[in-house]
């Protein structure tokens, strides 16, 4: 089954500049070998009857993997529709880390030995274009009205929302995501940390510090690493 079939027994409707991207891969993918394995038909209608057993995983489809139980999927539906995640068999976290199949395509063709984490992702981003920022906020709008209008939410559910709503915020937004430093799920603190010292940004700092001293265990090493990127930002100035 190729990508053709792929898309329309599954019904995607991925849009044809991605699905004559993902044909020029499926050829390259033919003739090399890559570390992140393109799959057939019958691998990913597999794996995806599996996932679709589990909510969390309801708008992604699965296209690649690196044969030890890791997958690279795109969202196919949903506020985040188009994206493109990782799906790791340790640990949970389905936040768009590229923009796009286009933009995960390229990457992973630059180097066809790299695994997922040697790849340059579009997410957290630093230098989006305006219009890149509009629809990455739009799409944050959506999850943020997902998670407001039920507040009864499965608490994994919610933690990947969060999760992508952290991802998506662009570096001008990020006064967004300063109340998810004070959350009480332990994973949500944890990243919210993360990305804001990803961003190096100082206006969290206070909160840093308090969730330094008194935040849960994996949010005090989080804020504690945030404010050293922090700090290494400010010697930066000073040079």
């Amino acid at each position: 089954m190729g990508i053709d079939e792929i898309n329309k027994n599954l019904q995607l409707h991925l849009p044809q500049n991605s699905m004559e991207c993902l044909r020029l891969h499926a050829r390259k993918q033919a003739e090399n070998e890559f570390f992140l394995r393109l799959m057939n038909g019958d691998e990913i209608i597999e794996l995806l009857s599996y996932l679709r057993e589990n909510n969390a995983y309801k708008d992604i489809c699965p296209f690649w993997t690196d044969d030890h139980s890791n997958y690279v999927a795109i969202y196919i539906s949903g506020p985040l529709k188009y994206r493109v995640c990782y799906v790791d068999h340790e640990e949970t976290d389905l936040s768009p880390a590229f923009r796009s199949i286009d933009t995960f395509i390229h990457a992973v063709e630059e180097d066809d030995t790299a695994d997922w984490h040697d790849l340059k992702k579009d997410y957290p981003s630093t230098d989006s274009t305006i219009k890149e920022k509009q629809d990455d906020l739009q799409a944050v709008q959506a999850l943020q009205k997902i998670l407001d209008e039920y507040e009864e939410i499965d608490e994994e559910i919610r933690c990947q929302y969060i999760f992508s709503i952290m991802a998506l915020t662009p570096s001008e937004s990020l006064d967004m995501l300063l109340h998810y430093v004070d959350d009480e799920d332990m994973y949500v603190q944890e990243r919210a940390c993360e990305i804001l010292g990803f961003h190096q940004y100082v206006p969290a700092r206070d909160k840093l510090r308090t969730i330094a001293e008194t935040g849960m265990h994996n949010g005090k090493l989080a804020a504690k690493r945030a404010l050293e990127k922090i700090r290494a930002k400010r010697k930066e100035r000073e040079v």
